[in-house]
C-alpha cells in the first residue's frame, strides 16, 4: 500500500467552504479511480485539516497526479499557503476492526508528524512500545505509518474522541519515558479531529496489515 498525506493550511473563515469542497468536488472526482483503496478527510482545527489517501502502488498514485493537481488548484483560494504533502510505502499498521467496502462509520483521527533521527529507531519504537498500547485500547479502528525521507508520519483512527484520549494519555507517557529528543529532531506535531468524508473501495478485515 502506498499513502499520500496532504496537510492544507486554510485561510481564516474558510473551513466550512473547504469541507464542502472536499465533499462535493474531491470525493466525487476520485470515485472509481483505479488503484485507489481508501480516501478520507478530517478537520483538525479552524485552519487545518488532513486528507489521507491509500493506493495499491506508487504507480497508481503517479497516474492520477494531474487529477490531484486539478483539485488542489481548485482549492487554492481556500488556502493560506501550499499544502504540506507526504508520500510513502506503508511501513507499519494494522486493522483492528473489520470495515466493509462502501461502509460509513464515525471516525476520529490522530496523525503525528516528526523528523526522525533514525527511521529504524522510530519504527522499532512503534512496534515495541506503541503497539502494545494499541492492542489493549478500546475503540481503535486502524493504524498506519510511512516515512518520507526522514519525516515519520503515523496515524490512528478511533470510534470516538473519548477512546482516542484514553489511549493518548498512555502513548504520551511512553513517549516521555523514551525521551522524544532521542527519536526526533525537535518536537512532533499531532493533528487530531473528526473524519467528515471518506470512501472505502475494498474490505479492510480485522488483523490485516498493509502490504
Amino acid at each position: 500500500m502506498y499513502f499520500r498525506v496532504t496537510i492544507p493550511a486554510l485561510q481564516d473563515g474558510k473551513r466550512d467552504e473547504a469541507v464542502s469542497y472536499v465533499k462535493e468536488k474531491v470525493m466525487p472526482e476520485f470515485a472509481g479511480t483505479s488503484g485507489l483503496l481508501t480516501m478520507m478527510a478530517a478537520v483538525t482545527g479552524e485552519n487545518s485539516g488532513i486528507n489521507l489517501s491509500c493506493y495499491d502502488s506508487k504507480e497508481s498514485l503517479d497516474a492520477v497526479q494531474e487529477k490531484i493537481q486539478g483539485v488542489l488548484s481548485g482549492a487554492a483560494n481556500l488556502m493560506s499557503a501550499p499544502p504540506v504533502v507526504y508520500e510513502g510505502e506503508a511501513v507499519y499498521g494494522k486493522v483492528y476492526q473489520t470495515m466493509a467496502k462502501d461502509s460509513q462509520r464515525p471516525s476520529y483521527l490522530r496523525l503525528v508528524v516528526g523528523v526522525a533521527k533514525e527511521t529504524d529507531a522510530v519504527l522499532n519504537f512503534l512496534k515495541e512500545k506503541v503497539e502494545p498500547i494499541y492492542e489493549e485500547s478500546k475503540g481503535l479502528q486502524v493504524t498506519g505509518a510511512i516515512f518520507d525521507g526522514n519525516s515519520a508520519i503515523s496515524w490512528n483512527f478511533w470510534d470516538s474522541k473519548e477512546d482516542m484520549d484514553a489511549a493518548v494519555t498512555k502513548l504520551q507517557a511512553v513517549l516521555d519515558s523514551e525521551s522524544e529528543t532521542d527519536l526526533f529532531d525537535g518536537s512532533t506535531i499531532a493533528y487530531m479531529g473528526p473524519v467528515y468524508a471518506g470512501m472505502l473501495n475494498m474490505d479492510f478485515n480485522e488483523g490485516d496489515t498493509p502490504t
